[in-house]
């Protein structure tokens, strides 16, 4: 990129040309990569009689170094899925669009029975009965019968008189015969509450393994940030989330995905996705399926000593100076001077200054 140099009849003829560094976040942090750095040029006043260059100014600020990550997201129900039974049958019943199934709550009804929803990671694919294998299922099976008052021991992996037990109560409580087995598509195993989406079936159809359409029971904001950025949105982290019309809230980065490769306006590109989850749920009633804006921040450090990068100049013997206005000009007339600095840490347009005479409060030169 060639320099731009302009040119002001006013200015006296021993006024210094400078370059000014300006760098954009983290060029030239300890590790930071690679980036591209733009050299212009700018009239100073240093040295000089009384300037008359009208000059853009910042102030010296003393306060905590933030990196900011804003991007959009979907804001609405997670985790779409279809949901089904193994059972043979008819079905009988189905719930309305709309509604939310608990632990323990009728998904939809096949020969007039209930299948019902369960907790647990591992999905359904065998019979719970009296002599079959040990197995992680099982230790599910129970947790959900503990959770719903049929149970009363610690959780294993064995099927035992306990265990059937449990299961005759449970099948009592909803009024189906008590074998003390459950036979394969009667229980449907999902990771947490659920909210019914859509039906794909309707009263009268042959049960299969898609009959309704279900998401989480929660909405959550959907965003997809640069792989380079995911240091800043670690699980935890706080957000900021601006709604339509204005209305802010605030979130929580409650899922880190793996990198995905993603279509966008430049073409593909890989990226990471993020799940926020609503600190204040209310705060989206009636709201679905809409876009929203997310802000990330993260603290880089408190009480430092800032300056805007645009501040930065170059020296020509390396490091950096900045160029201070005087409170009172100097004898010789001069009305700033060029002060060097060290430079710590940078982040969205701010450099962190770690040595040199420079105070908050001080007023520096900027570019245009």
């Amino acid at each position: 990129m060639s320099d731009a140099e302009s040119v002001i009849p006013s200015e006296p003829r021993n006024t210094r040309k400078r370059r000014i560094l300006l760098a954009s976040l983290g060029v030239l942090a300890v590790a930071a990569i690679a980036a591209t750095v733009l050299l212009v040029q700018r009239p100073a006043s240093s040295g000089t009689k009384k300037d008359t260059v009208a000059v853009q100014t910042a102030t010296v600020t003393r306060g905590d170094l933030t990196e900011q990550i804003r991007t959009q997201g979907k804001l609405g129900f997670a985790s779409p899925r279809d949901l089904g039974t193994q059972l043979p049958g008819t079905v009988t019943g189905l719930p309305p669009v709309g509604s939310g199934v608990v632990s323990g709550g009728e998904l939809f009804r096949i020969d007039n029975a209930p299948v019902i929803l369960m907790h647990g990671e591992l999905p359904v694919w065998r019979s719970f009965a009296s002599g079959m294998s040990s197995g992680a299922d099982v230790a599910q099976l129970e947790r959900n019968l503990a959770a719903l008052g049929f149970f009363g021991f610690d959780a294993d992996e064995k099927f035992n008189w306990d265990t059937q037990q449990a299961i005759m109560q449970w099948q009592k409580s909803l009024d189906i015969e008590q074998t003390g087995s459950i036979e394969l598509g009667r229980i449907v195993f999902a990771p947490g509450d659920v909210r019914v989406q859509a039906s794909k079936a309707v009263v009268g159809d042959a049960a299969s393994a898609v009959i309704i359409s279900v998401t989480g029971g929660a909405k959550v904001v959907e965003v997809f940030i640069d792989p380079a950025q995911q240091p800043l949105a670690p699980v935890g982290a706080q957000v900021k989330i601006t709604l339509p019309g204005g209305a802010e809230t605030t979130g929580t980065v409650s899922n880190v995905g793996a990198p995905v490769e993603r279509e966008g306006a430049n073409g593909k590109a890989v990226k990471v996705p993020l799940t926020l989850t609503l600190d204040d749920p209310a705060a989206a009633e009636g709201l679905d399926n809409i876009t929203v804006t997310a802000l990330l921040t993260q603290v880089k450090g408190s009480d430092l000593l800032l300056v805007p990068v645009v501040a930065l100049l170059a020296q020509p013997g390396g490091g950096f100076a900045v160029e201070v206005q005087l409170k009172q000009p100097a004898k010789d007339g001069a009305t700033s001077e060029l002060v060097p600095i060290e430079l710590g840490a940078f982040a969205d347009g701010q450099v962190e200054v770690t040595g040199g005479k420079l105070q908050a409060g001080d007023t520096v030169v900027v570019a245009k």
